[in-house]
């Protein structure tokens, strides 16, 4: 009678971004790059380009560098929440919400007018310091890495903020007297 010994092998185990280790930071920081840069694919396949931030007059590229500067960022908190117990799991999550959030809001931005994309960044902002108050509670040190993407999408809702109250009623009358 034949008996046979079978073992177990995680193959994939290279791949799980939990690990904490160097692989595991470098894969966290980079799978949220490798979602956008999917994403992208496919949006180019159907005609759809994303759109950045990118205010005065510093070029397109400018824009999109910071703003995918912060999906490392965000991956990197989750990778050091995640070990956590269930608190940082579920501030994990948060923060995987956050950076989908990210990686569509350029692609949303086409057909939106100026306001609404103003209050979608400002969702998007919202939503952003929900997560860093969620990643504080069980790392002060992971809330601290996602700051500056968070400053990035602050000013960016700021200052959409401000061009839509400034060319919207009343003041776009005023406004528009004023330019003529």
């Amino acid at each position: 009678m034949a008996t046979s010994n079978t073992v177990s092998k995680r193959y994939l185990s290279v791949l799980d971004a939990d690990r904490h280790n160097a692989l595991g930071l470098v894969l966290s920081a980079a799978l949220p790059l490798a979602v956008f840069v999917i994403a992208n694919g496919i949006a180019e396949l159907n005609g759809f380009l994303p759109l950045f931030f990118s205010p005065l007059g510093l070029p397109g590229w400018f824009g999109a560098a910071l703003h995918l500067g912060a999906l490392p960022l965000f991956g990197i908190a989750r990778w050091m929440v995640a070990a956590h117990g269930p608190a940082g799991r579920r501030a994990g999550w948060w923060v995987v919400g956050l950076i989908a959030g990210t990686i569509a809001f350029p692609f949303l931005a086409t057909p939106l007018d100026s306001l609404i994309l103003a209050l979608v960044a400002f969702g998007l902002l919202a939503v952003g310091l929900g997560t860093m108050v969620r990643v504080a509670a069980v790392d002060a040190r992971a809330a601290l890495v996602m700051v500056p993407g968070l400053a990035w999408m602050g000013f960016s809702a700021f200052v959409g903020l401000s061009f839509a109250a400034g060319w919207s009623p009343p003041f776009a009358v005023t406004n528009s007297q004023a330019a003529a």
